[in-house]
């Protein structure tokens, strides 16, 4: 299932918030429900590149995987989590807006187990939860010139 569509501007030029997005060490700054990433490959943030990622959300601690599955230096980034409630593909694509960005998010849910059932209704609050992180992003990446 594919969420729709989420975007925010930025006022920051687009290799900026493309760098910040992909510095691994500025991930909990914008992603407040990790606790903690380890890289389980080496090379940073490539194409391939995975990570094991502890989060916690919703009164719960779990670990995802979550992989690099396409990168485009500045226009594009894509992960992949498997989750134990689903299976999600995040798309983020960056453009230039004036002296800003815009970043668009598109987020494909494969829905696993229970979550098969409830999604319909969790749907609004997923999309919600993935504007706010959006929304923390500008406000992290502008807060810090």
């Amino acid at each position: 299932m594919i969420l729709p569509t989420a975007t925010v501007d930025i006022a920051a030029p687009r290799h900026r918030v493309f760098s910040f997005m992909t510095n691994p060490d500025y991930v909990k700054r914008w992603q407040p429900d990790v606790v903690e990433s380890t890289p389980l490959t080496d090379g940073g943030m490539r194409r391939g590149a995975r990570w094991r990622v502890t989060v916690q959300e919703y009164g719960r601690r779990f670990d995802v995987e979550t992989s690099v599955v396409d990168m485009a230096l500045d226009q594009r980034l894509v992960f992949e989590t498997s989750a134990p409630t689903a299976n999600v593909q995040v798309e983020y694509r960056f453009f230039d807006r004036g002296p800003n960005t815009r970043v668009e998010l598109v987020a494909t849910l494969k829905p696993r187990g229970l979550m098969r059932l409830v999604f319909p209704f969790a749907k609004g609050i997923i999309r919600r939860k993935v504007v706010s992180r959006l929304v923390l992003l500008r406000e992290v990446i502008e807060a810090t010139g």
